[in-house]
């Protein structure tokens, strides 16, 4: 499915949240370490747990808790989360477009790391959810 979203490095140590809240069907997950678990909220901050996965332990801890996840097998590419309006720091991508460092894709305005390539993010995005 083309249009799925990916969270690139801007969002570490950020987590910003407003993308969980316009996202239709809470395919965005944090990750809580006590608990090993990665989980997805009704609305960001609000405790009502929406849908839980077991992360695979080589890729969550990558970057633990530090930034969010999508669930790639749950985003219906809405588009609604890399809108410009939505992540202040401009971490989320559609897939065909996360920027390699080296062509023309360009960045989100707002991306503080213009220039990365960010597509290891891919397949984290991909690798990070084990169930």
């Amino acid at each position: 499915m083309s249009g799925l979203a990916i969270i690139t490095e801007a969002c570490i140590e950020v987590k910003d949240r407003a993308c969980v809240d316009v996202c239709p069907v809470q395919c965005i997950y944090e990750y809580n370490p006590t608990t090993n678990v990665l989980f997805s909220e009704e609305e960001a901050g609000s405790g009502v747990i929406e849908n839980s996965h077991v992360p695979d332990p080589d890729m969550i801890a990558v970057f633990s808790d530090t930034i969010l996840y999508v669930n790639v097998d749950e985003c219906t590419s809405c588009t609604a989360c890399y809108q410009r309006d939505v992540c202040p720091v401009g971490a989320i991508y559609p897939e065909e477009q996360v920027p390699d460092g080296a062509s023309k894709t360009q960045y989100n305005s707002s991306d503080a790391n213009k220039g990365h390539d960010h597509t290891f993010f891919i397949q984290l995005t991909r690798d990070v959810f084990a169930d």
